[in-house]
């Protein structure tokens, strides 16, 4: 085959064209730094920048979300441990108040427990960028307050019981509130399970006793009647020691659907089960029912209660005050209220702990994937430079010798006209 002059002078200015195009092309990399500057320099590089920087997005969301959170609990933690401070000085009072040589000096002691209890009202109404720390997802007021005529403390916002949800990762979601329900709340929880198959109309009661404010006892029956296939109305009544209704007219009935599947509580009123709040202004009596835990099984029905605490830590201090004024000493079940509240708080200062604690080993693995998912990006988009000035510098060489080797082969090529 013969090679014309024509031939060679086409391969040698395709050649030219391409070595010069590699040249510019490092010289543009070496000055800015970036192997990719736009997708046609590399599709699939550039496919695995754009996945690459999407997750690096993600997870410094993820990160300001749990920097946020942590924040949060460090304020509820210092509010908490505010409140269980308190709590042990109260301790140490009411076991002074057992020696009788203090009897003159109890208004002393009234004094000093009013204090303490405005001390941790103001911890329990303590906020952190806008938001109550103790109340749930209810920002409207502070979660705790005086009634209206001053003799008693109640829960302001009508629920206190949210919990606040962080997302931390792609699936992952952390509650990261106490919330005041959880705290300083009295709550009255039903455990066990209806009958699923027990007859429509069948009937399930349970007693239990609750308190007002100032300690009374009272008595709360429930009735569970079955209505429909997974289907219940939920009555209540509270009686006064005298077994009279403390309420003008009885309370709406609540209707409880069961899930067959999962055997657990659905909806409650036709909206997601939560625990449900009964005020009694007139007898001071303010708590909260709690029945997420109950199931429905293919079992004899067995409904059992519980309360986290008799009563309220506040409105305990307002009766210990009132009556150490009055010259009355406080009871051995008062003085167990305050040690329980005590343990109470030190409890969920530890639930808090564990939750700082989960949220500080999610934002270390995610630094470390950050850190990998930077090494790679930078595998995919970062230029060597050393590396690509001696590209360079071999394609100028290549450059130059593809001149001299064309010179010699082409005397009168296209050379000589340049």
């Amino acid at each position: 085959m013969r090679i014309s002059d024509s031939l060679i002078s086409s391969n040698f200015v395709n050649s030219y064209n391409s070595l010069k195009s590699r040249m510019e092309s490092l010289r543009s990399e070496i000055a800015s730094g970036v192997k990719v500057t736009k997708p046609s320099d590399s599709p699939d590089g550039a496919a695995k920048i754009l996945r690459m920087n999407s997750n690096l997005s993600q997870s410094d969301s993820y990160k300001n979300n749990i920097q946020n959170s942590l924040s949060f609990i460090k304020e509820t933690d210092s509010s908490m441990e505010s409140m269980q401070s308190e709590t042990v000085g109260l301790m140490e009072q009411l076991a002074n108040l057992q020696n009788t040589t203090e009897d003159q000096n109890l208004g002393s002691y009234a004094d000093k427990i009013d204090l303490a209890l405005k001390s941790m009202m103001d911890s329990a109404n303590a906020d952190y960028d806008g938001k109550y720390l103790f109340g749930g997802t209810d920002y409207s007021s502070a979660p705790v307050g005086w009634s209206a005529d001053g003799k008693s403390v109640e829960i302001k916002p009508n629920d206190v019981s949210g919990s606040n949800i962080v997302k931390v990762s792609s699936n992952i979601y952390q509650k990261i509130n106490i919330s005041g329900s959880e705290l300083f709340a009295t709550t009255l929880t039903n455990n066990g399970n209806l009958d699923s198959s027990s007859a429509v109309g069948s009937v399930v009661n349970n007693s239990s006793t609750i308190y007002d404010a100032k300690g009374n006892a009272y008595t709360l029956n429930q009735t569970y009647t079955k209505t429909a296939a997974n289907t219940y109305s939920l009555n209540y009544d509270i009686l006064d020691a005298s077994s009279v209704s403390v309420f003008s007219s009885a309370p709406a009935a609540k209707t409880v659907v069961f899930d067959p599947s999962s055997n657990v509580i659905s909806t409650i009123d036709g909206k997601t089960p939560s625990a449900f709040r009964v005020q009694v202004p007139g007898n001071k009596i303010d708590f909260q029912i709690n029945i997420n835990s109950l199931s429905e099984k293919n079992q004899a029905s067995s409904v059992t209660s519980s309360l986290n605490q008799k009563n309220d830590i506040f409105n305990t201090l307002v009766n210990i005050r009132d009556n150490l004024r009055a010259g009355i000493r406080p009871t051995t079940g008062q003085e167990q209220i305050v040690s329980d509240f005590n343990k109470h708080v030190l409890d969920k200062l530890a639930v808090s702990g564990d939750t700082y604690n989960q949220l500080t080993n999610t934002d270390d693995l995610l630094t470390s994937q950050q850190l990998v998912t930077k090494t790679l990006l930078s595998n995919v988009q970062d230029v060597d430079t050393v590396q690509a000035m001696m590209d360079l510098q071999n394609q100028d060489n290549s450059l130059q010798m593809s001149y001299k080797v064309s010179s010699m082969i082409l005397p009168k090529s296209l050379l000589d006209y340049l």
